[in-house]
């Protein structure tokens, strides 16, 4: 046991478990005499505007209805307590009880946000929040004894009673917040970033669960509909196998095309229709790839791993479809499998054997390729996009997605461009599959799609920050632009990149980009740092650009950072961001043009918004300077470099100058 009160805390934070199985035996006892207290009407629809109030406090403190919902859980937790005591004690709640009661409800609100408030910070920057819990504990464990002491000294049942209810009303401030809070804050964000993972929200949580529960659900109906179709059938066998295939084909494009947030995208240009048997080979990110093979026709039937077949779920479907376990090898398939291909059946493999976590394809085996020698098969490579992130290896969060299947033609037997044996053709293939993927990839993977994967990095970092970085994408158009004109590869300094937006947007796009963001604001570098995206291609660093060391670069932005520097400091940067690029390197700077007077209006209200308004972007005591593009211009050519505009704004001066260094050419004398 702890040494002291100040102690106590800490040492039920290690031990939970100590806590946890009491507190559950008194709610239950505490639900069960709620039931006999005796409310007024009156004080009863208090309780329930206090409610709202406390909803919508919440709900503008935080922004968001997930942490609203965790920070009202030990309102209600103590609420159940507060009213249990009261019918156990008999205590009728009149006007003096259920102000001590408003009294308790509130200081545990109080302290639930205090400790969220603390779990937010850490969450957006790595530091730990303030401190000050056991202070507070033993302040209100003082106040309990006083008041147990008042409780043995007092005659009057009134005091006794009004005791009881601060005695153990300051028992539940004490505790429950914390002992409710961290867990859950942990459990919907916290354990789930540490496994790189992203954090459930409200909505991701509903509509993972709805599909869930709709998968389990028809998984059962297949069961039934299999014992009566395949098992119990006196008739044809075979009729009734292909009927019960039909069931679960259909069935996956019900649950692929109930998932309203996850768009399909089905690429066909010969027109297959599976009509003759082949060997389908399919890339695996995801549980959805299966859904997404088997909707596509009827006549399938799939290799799964081991996982799969013996799963409780869905192990009973799987096998009644005469889907093949691959731990059984190629080898001891071939008879079984030719059974099926003499009925029309294609069979669908998944070479990896395996999902991949990263999205990139994994060495391919070389049973489904010997499969198609044996047996004299087409081999039909379909390409699957994006199911990887939507529902990633060992995630069930259904995020919002596009998932796109490409059907390429038919690999014959008699195609000998792909080698002769199945060793070969298995190399080769393979080979021609991931160049055709990554072709699809860079067609499909433009920012648009990075959307969602940015905007999850900054959800439970502040409300004004998100909100900000949505408002941001759409005005940016998702940075679109930034992308066309940087390399796709080498390295580039994010001048000023303040939450690291842009750069984890770029990087996204293309990871053989090596990005360095630098910022003078420590708190927007520290909430860059510690997002759950941040790789080893990027680095986020604290600094004044106009001291920051530069390397050599093959890009550098310098987006929305020369207006919070007066000209001298202007001219300084932009020559020293010139001088720092390797050739070919390229500069974008993009801020206001004081010289749109028409338009420039529109930028200094933007931006003392920014700034002296909200106080989200810092300025230096200098305020404010606007540069005139003339300025940019007369500095390139000073270094000899190419420079055009990109003007494509309708209510602000924001321009974009790309400076480009023109390599030197040394021609040979004559």
């Amino acid at each position: 046991m702890p040494k002291n009160l100040l102690n106590i805390y800490g040492y039920f934070q290690k031990n939970r478990i100590v806590v946890w199985i009491p507190v559950i035996l008194s709610f239950f006892i505490a639900l069960y005499y709620s039931k006999q207290v005796i409310i007024d009407h009156d004080i009863s629809k208090a309780y329930f505007i206090l409610s709202i109030i406390m909803l919508v406090i919440l709900l503008i403190i935080f922004g968001r209805i997930e942490l609203t919902l965790i920070s009202l859980v030990p309102f209600f937790v103590t609420s159940i307590f507060l009213a249990g005591i009261a019918g156990f004690f008999k205590i009728q709640f009149d006007l003096n009880p259920s102000i001590v009661s408003g009294l308790v409800l509130s200081l545990v609100t109080a302290q639930g946000i205090f400790i969220l408030q603390g779990q937010l910070k850490h969450y957006k920057t790595g530091k730990k929040g303030v401190s000050s819990y056991r202070s507070l504990v033993f302040i209100l464990t003082i106040t309990a004894v006083a008041c147990l002491l008042l409780q043995i000294l007092a005659h009057y049942p009134e005091i006794k009673s009004l005791t009881i209810l601060v005695t153990l009303g300051g028992i539940c401030v004490a505790f429950l917040p914390r002992l409710f809070i961290a867990p859950l804050f942990n459990f919907l964000i916290t354990s789930r970033v540490q496994k790189n993972r992203f954090p459930w929200t409200f909505f991701g949580l509903s509509k993972s669960a709805f599909a869930f529960a709709y998968f389990v659900a028809a998984s059962l109906v297949l069961t039934l509909l299999g014992l009566i179709f395949v098992k119990l059938n006196p008739f044809s066998k075979e009729k009734g196998k292909l009927l019960y295939h039909v069931c679960v084909s259909k069935f996956c494009w019900s649950l692929m095309y109930i998932m309203g947030n996850v768009k399909k995208k089905i690429i066909n240009p010969d027109g297959e229709d599976f009509s003759r048997p082949a060997v389908i080979i399919c890339n695996h990110q995801s549980f959805l790839d299966i859904l997404s093979t088997v909707m596509l026709s009827p006549k399938l039937i799939l290799f799964t791993n081991h996982w799969v077949w013996n799963s409780p779920v869905f192990g009973f479907v799987v096998r009644m479809a005469d889907y093949y376990p691959v731990m059984q090898g190629a080898d001891g398939s071939i008879d079984l499998v030719a059974d099926r291909v003499r009925q029309g059946y294609c069979v669908v493999v998944f070479p990896e054997g395996t999902r991949s976590a990263d999205g990139n394809i994994n060495r391919f085996h070389k049973g489904a390729f010997f499969l198609a020698e044996k047996l004299g098969l087409d081999i039909l490579p379909i390409l699957i996009h994006g199911s990887g992130y939507t529902m990633g290896k060992g995630d069930f969060l259904l995020k919002d997605g596009t998932i796109t299947l490409q059907l390429l033609p038919r690999i014959k037997p008699t195609e000998l461009s792909f080698g002769t044996g199945y060793t070969e053709r298995a190399k080769l293939i393979s080979k021609y599959f991931r160049t055709r993927f990554n072709q699809l990839r860079q067609e499909l993977e433009q920012p648009s799609y990075f959307k969602e994967q940015l905007i999850y990095n900054y959800i439970y970092k502040g409300p004004v920050l998100e909100w900000y970085l949505r408002i941001k994408l759409h005005f940016e158009k998702n940075y679109a632009l930034f992308d066309d004109l940087l390399p796709r590869k080498g390295k580039l300094l994010d001048a000023g990149c303040g939450y690291g937006f842009l750069t984890y947007m770029l990087h996204f796009i293309s990871s053989q980009r090596e990005i360095t963001g630098v910022d003078y604001d420590e708190t927007k570098i520290e909430t860059a740092n510690y997002c759950l995206s941040k790789t080893e291609k990027m680095s986020f660093i604290h600094a004044d650009i106009l001291v920051f060391s530069f390397e050599k670069y093959d890009g550098i932005i310098l987006s929305d950072v020369l207006h919070y520097l007066p000209p001298l400091q202007q001219k300084q940067v932009v020559e020293k961001c010139m001088q720092s690029l390797n050739e070919n390197g390229i500069l974008i700077i993009r801020d206001g043009n004081k010289d749109l007077t028409d338009r420039h209006r529109g930028t200094q209200i933007t931006e003392f918004f920014s700034t002296t308004f909200s106080g989200f972007n810092k300025t230096t005591k200098s305020g404010l300077s606007f540069f005139s593009g003339s300025l940019i211009r007369e500095i390139a050519a000073e270094q000899k470099m190419g420079c055009t505009e990109i003007d494509q704004s309708k209510y602000t001066s924001n321009v974009i100058f790309v400076i480009k260094k023109i390599p030197v050419v040394f021609h040979a004398a004559v």
